[in-house]
């Protein structure tokens, strides 16, 4: 026991040397870096509002959890965690949002996750099962108080994109080889396909405003042997009727953003803009990529009038980020990432007041601790600990008597105390 003791207190030493445990990762954006498949080399950068990049946090933060994993296909945040499908490793990591630091993993059940939603206090995850097969494709219904996946949902081939609207999810089937045309809604009340609405050939992405979902088809490619070109599909969403569409001659659009009254979306290079009440395609490009770019846009964004294009560059090189005006379409600044940066995702305000505490200022103690845990505060905190496989098993108001620990077996623990809007993630060591 004794040796077990020195070893954890060694350990504690180790992972408070690191400066970036002091660090939230707030105001500013997260961007998901895909990695190429089958290297095992998928990251998360972040960039703040005011410029500075730092790449691959997730391997910073927690450097005893390895890689994050294979091919990264999406990243979402719910409440206090960021959530990272990884497509190839078949898992969900999750994280805290603002701290990064590694909170548990979702590894079994899922079979290609794709992208994730949240309604009715659950997650459901899209999953394509074996390529080869056309009959295996579900969305995943996870439970995130467990982090375990409850039952699934079988539905048609292709399925990708899905999105909650006034609780009721649409899932966009990209079709297996590109051939969907079809969005399935889905019921999570009851976990129950309700409606299957045909769209445009190959939805690639979606967005609701205003109660109409818009549906962004990309149309069949030209390698399938019978091309078909690209549409914008409108769905009222109180009917689940199409009730407009505005066709693509000759072109095969993607990545649909809405902001404000405006359009966006991208065609190879070019970036098109318009408004949302044309029923016609502009000719002339916003803006087209850099010269450097050889493959499009592989990921696209709209982050506080700002237009976050990830290029993957040659598929083997790192990755570029171009970061441009949504009033003039100029380019702001350019930044190298990981490899094949496919996804965006705005990190959570601090918003805080001249008389709160900075995250330097908690302090947790003592440490290591034997039957209480105190905080420096006398301000009202919440106190939520962590085993070491990421189980909550604590979550109260902190009070002057202290958080009582007595009960826990000896180890280390990751206590996150949260007073007015400032998180601070420590760990510490029960004896």
């Amino acid at each position: 026991m004794k040796q077990l003791y020195g070893f954890l207190v060694a350990s504690l030493l180790s992972f408070t040397a690191l400066p970036v445990f002091g660090q939230n990762f707030n105001d500013g954006v997260f961007i998901l870096n895909e990695g190429g498949a089958g290297s095992n080399n998928a990251s998360v950068s972040f960039l703040s509002n005011t410029g500075d990049l730092q790449n691959n946090i997730y391997a910073t933060v927690n450097p005893n959890d390895g890689a994050l994993g294979d091919t990264a296909q999406n990243i979402a945040i719910h409440g206090d965690y960021a959530y990272i499908v990884v497509n190839i490793s078949n898992t969900i990591k999750i994280v805290n949002s603002q701290t990064f630091q590694y909170v548990a993993t979702i590894n079994t059940g899922l079979s290609n996750p794709r992208y994730i939603a949240f309604s009715n206090g659950k997650a459901y995850v899209t999953n394509w099962g074996n390529g080869g097969s056309a009959t295996d494709d579900y969305v995943a219904v996870i439970n995130l108080s467990t982090n375990t996946i409850e039952t699934n949902i079988a539905l048609a081939e292709g399925v990708e994109r899905i999105l909650e609207i006034n609780g009721k999810l649409y899932v966009a089937h990209q079709g297996g080889y590109g051939y969907g045309n079809t969005i399935s809604v889905i019921n999570p009340a009851t976990n129950t396909l309700e409606q299957t609405i045909q769209v445009g050939d190959v939805p690639n992405s979606m967005v609701e405003k205003d109660g109409i979902l818009y549906v962004l088809c990309g149309g069949k490619p030209n390698w399938s042997g019978s091309e078909t070109f690209g549409a914008l599909v409108k769905i009222n969403t109180t009917t689940n009727t199409v009730i407009g569409q505005v066709d693509f001659p000759q072109k095969h659009p993607s990545n649909l953003k809405i902001d404000g009254s405006n359009v966006y979306y991208g065609i190879n290079a070019d970036v098109f803009k318009t408004s949302i009440t044309d029923t016609t395609v502009p000719a002339t490009p916003f803006f087209t990529l850099p010269p450097q770019n050889q493959y499009g846009i592989y990921g696209m964004e709209i982050i506080n009038n700002k237009i976050y294009i990830g290029d993957a560059v040659n598929y083997v090189a790192n990755g570029k980020v171009y970061v441009y005006s949504t009033t003039d379409g100029t380019l702001a600044n350019t930044y190298t990432v990981g490899k094949l940066p496919n996804g965006f995702v705005k990190a959570v305000d601090s918003n805080l007041g001249t008389g709160e505490h900075s995250k330097l200022d908690i302090v947790l103690y003592p440490n290591p601790a034997t039957d209480y845990l105190y905080v420096n505060t006398d301000k009202p905190a919440t106190v939520k600990m962590y085993d070491m496989a990421g189980r909550l098993i604590k979550n109260q108001a902190y009070a002057t008597s202290g958080i009582g620990i007595s009960e826990l077996n000896p180890g280390m623990y990751v206590v996150e105390i949260t007073i007015d809007n400032t998180k601070s993630v420590q760990k510490i060591i029960k004896r």
